[in-house]
């Protein structure tokens, strides 16, 4: 089984640290980082509410990252790794958008880790709708870490 610890570049240190117990017997580990157009679905989404185009249309409101900022934040999990003494490699992985992405790069050779966020509480409303999606949509296992 190989393990890929999905990084998003806010809580890489913490997620690294709390991943390093669990990913020790699994080396190399896989550093990833999603990057992928969620804006213009979600502006999508918002027009489909409202039965139309919005006029004007609006700009989006998400900050997304591109292929080379989602390599930079995987290489980033790499280096934080090493300095736990764990062998790892990244990958930056593109789709539709974050949630979409880490689904579809992973298969049911792969055990995911994912940091939970900050909500706090138990349910499907105590994680983010990344983490969310991908616990109900992954191929393989999936582990939420608290940061």
């Amino acid at each position: 089984m190989r393990v890929a610890v999905c990084f998003d570049g806010v809580e890489d240190e913490s997620l690294a640290a709390a991943a390093a117990e669990f990913v020790r017997g699994y080396q190399p580990v896989e550093s990833w980082c999603a990057y992928g157009d969620a804006a213009e679905r979600l502006v999508e989404q918002i027009a489909e509410r409202h039965h139309g185009p919005l006029h004007p249309p609006h700009p989006p409101r998400h900050a997304n990252l591109d292929e080379e900022q989602a390599q930079a934040i995987a290489d980033r999990g790499v280096l934080l790794f090493r300095h736990l003494g764990i062998a790892a490699t990244s990958r930056a992985i593109g789709g539709r958008d974050a949630e979409h992405a880490i689904v579809e790069a992973s298969d049911a050779g792969v055990m995911l880790l994912l940091s939970a966020g900050h909500r706090g509480g138990t349910g499907p409303r105590s994680v983010g709708h990344v983490a969310r999606f991908v616990v109900d949509h992954a191929r393989g296992p999936v582990l939420l870490l608290r940061p």
